[in-house]
Formats: C-alpha cells, sequence, structure tokens
C-alpha cells in the first residue's frame, strides 16, 4: 500500500500560487513526498475549499485550472467524506479553539480513517492535535 497523507486547502493553496509565501516549501514537500512513492489524498471537502478560495482571491480561471491539475492528476486523490468522518470530525470541532475550521477537523478525521498521522498543511492546529505536518515537523 502506498503511504498516504491527507492534504489541506492551506498547502494546496501555498502549492499552486506560485507568489504564496509558502510555495517554495510546498512545492518541495510535494517533489520529496512523490519520490518516496506517496499518495496525495485531497477530502473533497478541501476540494471545494480550493477552489473556493481561488476563484475569490483571483478569479474562476484560475480555480479552474488548479482543480484540471488535481483532477487529471495520478499524484492526488479526492475522497467523498464518509458519514463517519464527518460525525468525528465534528466531534473533534467540538474541543478546538475558534481559529480551528471544520476543514481542518476533516482533514485530521480523514487522516485517522486512513491511520495516518501525517498532513500536508502549514495550520499548526495539526501539530497541536498529534498529526504531523510532513516536510515541517520532525
Amino acid at each position: 500500500m502506498k503511504r498516504i497523507i491527507v492534504a489541506d486547502s492551506s498547502a494546496l493553496f501555498s502549492l499552486f500560487i506560485d507568489t504564496d509565501v509558502n510555495h517554495k516549501k510546498a512545492k518541495k514537500i510535494k517533489e520529496q513526498y512523490l519520490k518516496q512513492g506517496g499518495l496525495i489524498v485531497i477530502p473533497s471537502e478541501v476540494f471545494a475549499d480550493l477552489i473556493n478560495i481561488l476563484g475569490k482571491k483571483f478569479n474562476h480561471q484560475a480555480a479552474v485550472w488548479a482543480a484540471t491539475v488535481v483532477l487529471q492528476s495520478k499524484t492526488f486523490v479526492i475522497e467523498n467524506t464518509l458519514e463517519s468522518v464527518r460525525n468525528a470530525a465534528l466531534k473533534k470541532f467540538e474541543d478546538q479553539s475558534g481559529s480551528v475550521s471544520f476543514t481542518d477537523c476533516i482533514v485530521m478525521a480523514l487522516a485517522d480513517e486512513f491511520e495516518t498521522k501525517e498532513t500536508f498543511g502549514f495550520d499548526e492546529s495539526f501539530k497541536k492535535n498529534g498529526y504531523i505536518r510532513i516536510g515541517i515537523d520532525k
């Protein structure tokens, strides 16, 4: 089985936007991870969040471009979130500080579902909850 990490909007946004402060870091993490034969799983909510953010901050053309890259890539897999994962995410969300989004909790709950602690995201909330932000946390 391939090594799996679960992606958050923060890292994906940085990966696609070359002017983002974390772009080089996101690109390096992705390239190093792929050399190890990994698969980047994107929860469907994160995919929608990414496209909405890109559409609002830039334009629909940029959002469609990023969506097409993800959809045509063998690197990324979009995972539809099961009810059990949504329920687990809601439980996590209930115990988080106000700065943690429900989407972050979806990422953590899906990581649990795949029995991994590895995330592709920059939010401190992942580390605080015992997850490893690949390329950042040791």
